[in-house]
């Protein structure tokens, strides 16, 4: 998980992102990455094969920026295509799923810009950086060493 987050950190540095929310499209757009809605069906939200991510076309503002984050981890981190699935079973607790979720929560709920506003409520919090609440609780769970 170290090196996710040390990796997110470098990316925010190298497109010089440092004010929430974070602009992923400006890394996607560096990366020359092709992002799209898609229709799944089932538990798939988000997929990146390649140079391209497509997310599920259902899901709003604050969960599509935690899926892009998601896959633009395994794109600086991974080999091969990923598939990221809802409901948490077996596949979430893979050891790429993990580093590319902690990548996620790094780049987009910045330790640097979450710090110094640890007293605001989870929703605040969410709002601020425009992810999801879970994604906020997850950031703080490691933050406070918890995964």
């Amino acid at each position: 998980m170290k090196k996710a987050l040390k990796r997110a950190k470098e990316i925010l540095q190298q497109n010089k992102l440092s004010s929430a929310p974070i602009n992923i499209e400006k890394i996607i757009k560096r990366e020359r990455i092709c992002l799209d809605d898609w229709h799944f069906s089932g538990r798939i939200k988000e997929a990146y094969l390649g140079d391209s991510i497509g997310i599920q076309n259902t899901v709003g503002v604050k969960k599509r920026r935690e899926l892009i984050a998601h896959a633009l981890g395994h794109h600086f981190l991974h080999e091969g295509n990923h598939l990221y699935f809802e409901t948490h079973d077996q596949f979430v607790t893979f050891k790429q799923e993990c580093e590319a979720q902690a990548f996620a929560a790094e780049l987009l709920i910045p330790e640097k810009l979450i710090k110094p506003l640890i007293n605001l409520s989870i929703r605040e919090l969410s709002d601020r950086f425009c992810v999801t609440e879970e994604l906020v609780k997850y950031r703080l769970e490691i933050l406070r060493g918890e995964k």
